[in-house]
């Protein structure tokens, strides 16, 4: 029994010899090569950061065309001159991967604040089972808790997540086809495979009212990714979860930044029971993220139109200079909060064709039925705008009310064309605030009109509330920048 724990007490001495050995010359080579995320996080520490934004490529990527490259981390470094600001960004990262990141940014680091990328269609199944996640979940080995060496031997013996594309397709499939659709109204379909299905045999006409195969796999990729309801067993949140505790755990500050979607062309391409979806799945993370001590939500799921997105034939959050500095203004308000001697105002223009009206809240009824008003001599339509997309948000008691979105045309000196569309369709909340986005026709009326006006009208007794008035002009073919491959993000 003696010589049995004697040879056992030896071989314990000799792993821990050797993982010391293997800890000290051979680890940190083998991070760089196997797990190289985690120079990111040194990479923070060697700066002294004090807030992190961590990311994917909506952070960074920039459309061809574009003369300024900076990422949206540092737009977001310009309100803060003298807060020193890093990002750990990763393409194709997700709530896992951060996590992994943030556990291994040093005790020693300068860090107070984080900012977290949170994207809404990472908890869909077109995003959990996609192709790269065998790569990502390679990646994380070496970061598990056990000894360096004990991960080593993990690495290599293939101790993760394996599956082949042709798996992982037939998981997501599964998704589709067993994860029912719930909505407060009656819906032809009872789940993704259905709608999918009937929309590409349908299919979709485009601007033209012509039949158009690429339309409609644009509008069946919308569906896709962006229809499913998150329920509490989603495996996002459990990453998300863990980012509350390690950030609680380091004390840090932490921000959680929901990213813009086109809701635009969502709303445009497919309807009211993808809004629906959409709208539903923000408000779920809200409500689980929103009111956590320690947690701030940066809201941006409606801010940026259709026209600053620069994948146009594929869903992605990758956005052009003005949608980057949209969202960096909206975490920068956010970071207000934690350094308010620091903070500096930032002025840029957005570019020609696009119209704010700002943030101030406007009450419409009989009294006042006009709200923010847009008013553009018809001669400075350009010919490329073809398309307007109008946005804003509307707070309502009931749904008495008779609010419309008016596109008003004077043809001649006393003859004026009105055109209404019901704003009541998109504005699901009562004593909320909540979004509309409508796309509409830069049509002849228009273009021959002396002057054009755009505004919301309500002139009945019952009252709704209105803010963030948002006006833009487009061609109706954006031209799109580099597109992503199917199942990449």
């Amino acid at each position: 029994m003696k010589k049995l724990l004697s040879r056992i007490g030896l071989v314990l001495v000799l792993l821990v010899v050797l993982n010391w050995v293997y800890s000290k010359w051979f680890f940190e080579k083998d991070l760089r090569k196997h797990s190289d995320i985690v120079e990111l996080s040194w990479d923070v520490t060697d700066d002294s950061c004090r807030i992190i934004y961590v990311g994917e490529s909506s952070n960074n990527h920039f459309g061809d065309e574009e003369s300024n490259h900076r990422k949206i981390s540092d737009f977001v470094s310009d309100y803060f001159p003298k807060v020193k600001m890093g990002d750990m960004t990763h393409s194709a990262s997700h709530a896992q991967t951060y996590y992994y990141m943030l556990k291994h940014i040093p005790a020693s680091s300068k860090v107070e604040t984080v900012v977290v990328t949170m994207n809404m269609r990472s908890f869909g199944p077109l995003w959990i089972y996609s192709k790269l996640e065998t790569a990502l979940r390679k990646q994380l080995v070496l970061l598990e808790d056990y000894p360096p060496l004990v991960n080593r031997f993990l690495l290599g013996f293939k101790a993760y997540p394996i599956k082949t594309e042709e798996e992982l397709d037939s998981l997501t499939r599964q998704h589709w086809r067993e994860d029912p659709l719930v909505f407060p109204f009656d819906f032809e379909w009872d789940n993704v495979y259905q709608w999918d299905s009937a929309t590409a045999w349908q299919g979709r006409h485009n601007y033209e009212g012509e039949y158009d195969p690429k339309w409609t796999e644009l509008v069946c990729h919308y569906i896709k990714s962006y229809g499913f309801q998150i329920r509490d067993d989603n495996p996002r949140l459990k990453d998300f979860d863990d980012i509350v505790a390690l950030s609680r755990k380091r004390g840090w500050n932490l921000v959680f930044n929901l990213m813009a979607e086109n809701v635009d062309k969502a709303n445009g391409l497919v309807g009211k029971e993808l809004m629906y979806l959409m709208k539903q799945n923000h408000d779920y993370l809200l409500d689980r993220y929103g009111h956590l001590d320690g947690v701030t939500v940066v809201d941006n799921l409606n801010l940026v139109r259709d026209v600053d997105f620069i994948d146009q034939d594929w869903t992605t959050e990758h956005y052009y200079e003005d949608g980057r500095r949209i969202i960096a203004g909206n975490v920068a308000k956010a970071l207000k909060a934690y350094y308010p001697e620091e903070y500096r105002n930032v002025d840029w223009k957005r570019d020609a064709g696009h119209y704010y009206f700002g943030d101030a809240v406007q009450t419409l009824d009989k009294n006042q039925p006009c709200g923010p008003t847009l008013t553009l001599p018809a001669d400075s339509l350009r010919t490329d705008w073809e398309r307007v997309n109008v946005a804003f948000m509307m707070q309502q008691a009931d749904t008495l009310h008779n609010a419309k979105l008016a596109v008003e045309s004077l043809v001649a000196h006393d003859n004026v064309l009105v055109s209404y569309i019901d704003v009541k369709p998109q504005i699901q909340k009562i004593g909320e605030w909540d979004f509309a986005t409508f796309d509409l026709s830069v049509d002849p009326i228009m273009r021959n009109a002396l002057q054009v006006k755009i505004f919301v009208y309500n002139p009945s007794d019952d009252a709704v509330q209105l803010k963030d008035m948002d006006v833009s002009f487009r061609p109706a073919y954006l031209k799109p920048g580099v597109k992503g491959e199917p199942l990449q993000r």
